[in-house]
């Protein structure tokens, strides 16, 4: 049978990209003698590259009244250089049309530009020139921590799934570092010391703490010789120790009550679990991704369809696990309460205990189970057609010490996992002693 025009046109257009991501891309590791590795992947769809320069530092390893030190430090490293005076970094990204953005995370900090090929060295050269030379004065500093306060009223303060997922983390990890907000405590912000980010910057802004990804239209070659070119001369520094955040075992059940205004009741829950990296092998790490797709990760998980679209209860509802952890992690879960109904965050709570009992009673039928399965494998298939997305998955997974390819074992180690396996993990970790809640009422619900 003759496929009508319109079915040959887009099957020409999936085709090439499904084999390409189905494909293994040529991937390229090198380290300089100072440390920095280097992350090299070729593809050649589109003369464009990605380039991320990761730092081994951020959140998680601030200590008490030192919070938001790294992701000061994010901002301070543009106001000026040996090379650039204040100000000149973002205007000679702009001025060659070079996408750029600098994020930080619990574990790390990363710097991310996406540009024509023929921009790779500028990009490189910046990036050089700020972890060798990065400089700001204290009234530069006094400046940026205005600004700094604005962002946490505007993003954390002001927003209320914010304030309520920071203090899920805070309730939850009772003795791990990844309590600590990203942007840090208000009142640390206030008092942050210029001293203190003068040495967070030279402590931890080496090359042999670092990891630079590549991914685009280029060659091994071309690589080597811009990075030897711009980083080969920047020395090592003797690291501190970093140890990997872990929480304690059995921890009892916490719960935290919010008195904040909000037109609907909202809950939001925590187990505490391994993650990747801390887990005793990787299928436990694998099976609990798959856990939390069967509860609220996609439109389509079971517990979600259930709530949310069978009866009604829930306006919203997602769950997280957070897989790529340098230490120990969160399976976490949110329910916005439907505005139009009765039902309390407790009612809801008890809702979701009782889904989860079923989880460690009932196995999952083998339908939802690979259907679950599929929609993790094709989540991470289609970020890869992005070249940002390769490269971040890469260096997140090398900042937090497991190789840049782990993840492409992610779809033989799911496809491994039974329902029996998902019974036994639901037994093992969503238990009452790595529970933590938070819960916020919402307005009083007046009888006609």
């Amino acid at each position: 049978m003759k496929l009508p025009l319109l079915g040959r046109w887009l099957i020409a257009l999936w085709f090439p990209a499904t084999v390409h991501a189905h494909s293994h891309p040529v991937t390229h590791v090198f380290t300089l003698d100072n440390g920095l590795k280097v992350v090299v992947r070729e593809d050649h769809r589109a003369p464009v590259v990605a380039s991320q320069l990761w730092y081994k530092v951020g959140a998680s390893y601030e200590q008490e009244g030192q919070t938001g030190l790294s992701h000061a430090l994010e901002h301070m490293v543009f106001k000026g250089s040996s090379k650039l005076p204040e100000g000149q970094a973002l205007k000679v990204f702009d001025s060659l049309g070079v996408s750029h953005q600098a994020t930080t995370r619990p574990d790390a900090t990363f710097y991310t530009q996406l540009q024509a090929k023929n921009r790779l060295a500028v990009s490189l050269e910046v990036l050089a020139d700020q972890m060798r030379s990065a400089r700001w004065s204290e009234r530069q500093l006094q400046t940026e921590l205005q600004v700094i306060q604005k962002e946490r009223l505007a993003t954390v303060d002001h927003n209320l799934w914010n304030v309520i997922n920071e203090r899920l983390k805070t309730t939850a990890h009772v003795a791990s570092t990844y309590k600590n907000p990203v942007l840090g405590w208000m009142h640390d912000i206030k008092r942050l010391p210029n001293p203190a980010l003068t040495q967070w910057y030279q402590q931890w802004y080496a090359p042999n703490n670092a990891v630079l990804v590549i991914v685009g239209d280029v060659t091994l070659a071309q690589v080597r010789e811009v990075v030897t070119e711009h980083f080969s001369a920047l020395a090592a520094r003797t690291l501190p120790t970093a140890k990997a955040p872990i929480e304690l075992q059995r921890l009892g059940r916490r719960g935290l009550y919010l008195g904040l205004p909000s037109p609907n009741g909202k809950l939001a829950i925590a187990f505490n679990v391994p993650s990747l990296k801390s887990a005793k092998d990787p299928q436990t790490a694998f099976g609990l991704l798959l856990l939390n797709e069967l509860l609220a990760s996609s439109n389509s998980s079971p517990l979600k369809v259930r709530l949310l679209h069978q009866q009604g209860l829930l306006a919203g509802a997602y769950s997280h696990y957070d897989l790529l952890n340098r230490g120990d992690g969160l399976l976490r879960m949110w329910a916005e309460i439907s505005p139009s109904g009765t039902h309390t965050p407790h009612d809801i709570e008890r809702l979701i205990w009782a889904q989860l009992e079923a989880l460690k009673t009932t196995p999952v039928s083998t339908d939802v189970l690979e259907r679950a399965k599929r929609r993790i494998v094709t989540k991470r298939f289609y970020a890869h057609d992005q070249i940002e997305k390769q490269a971040s998955e890469m260096g997140e997974l090398e900042s937090i010490g497991l190789p840049w390819s782990t993840l492409d074992a992610q779809a033989r180690n799911l496809n491994a996992l039974t329902a029996a396996d998902i019974q036994r993990l639901a037994r093992a970790y969503l238990t009452e002693n790595n529970y933590s809640a938070v819960y916020l009422p919402g307005p009083e619900k007046k009888n006609d």
